[in-house]
C-alpha cells in the first residue's frame, strides 16, 4: 500500500463572462518533498499549450509563468488554482492540470 501521487479537477465545467475572472481548481495529493504543478490550455485538434508551473513547498518554490499577467496561480498544500483575469473569447478551451514530483533537474 504505497502512497500514490494524484491530481484531478474539482469542477469540470466552468463558465465565465467576458472581461470577468474565473478560477479553475485541481486538488492533488503527494508526500514528496518536491512537487511541481503545471497548467496547460488545449484547443480542439491542437496540442496542449504550457501556461505556467509552480513549486508548492519550500523545497520547490520555483515557478515559471510565460503567459502574461492575465494568468496567475494560487497553490495550497492540497490544491492549485489557475486564475484567468479579463476573460476573452479565446480563453474558451480545455485546461489541464498536471503534477510532477522529484528534485529539479
Amino acid at each position: 500500500g504505497g502512497f500514490a501521487d494524484k491530481i484531478g479537477p474539482t469542477d469540470t465545467n466552468i463558465i465565465g463572462k467576458e472581461k470577468g475572472t474565473v478560477k479553475l481548481k485541481c486538488s492533488y495529493e503527494s508526500n514528496n518533498a518536491y512537487v511541481y504543478l503545471y497548467w496547460y490550455r488545449q484547443y480542439p485538434h491542437s496540442a496542449p499549450q504550457f501556461l505556467l508551473y509552480k513549486g508548492v513547498n519550500s523545497a520547490s518554490s520555483a515557478g515559471y509563468n510565460p503567459s502574461g499577467s492575465r494568468f496567475t496561480e494560487a497553490t495550497t498544500s492540497d490544491a492549485t488554482e489557475l486564475i484567468i483575469k479579463d476573460l476573452q473569447i479565446s480563453d474558451s478551451a480545455l485546461y489541464h492540470c498536471a503534477l510532477r514530483v522529484g528534485a529539479a533537474q
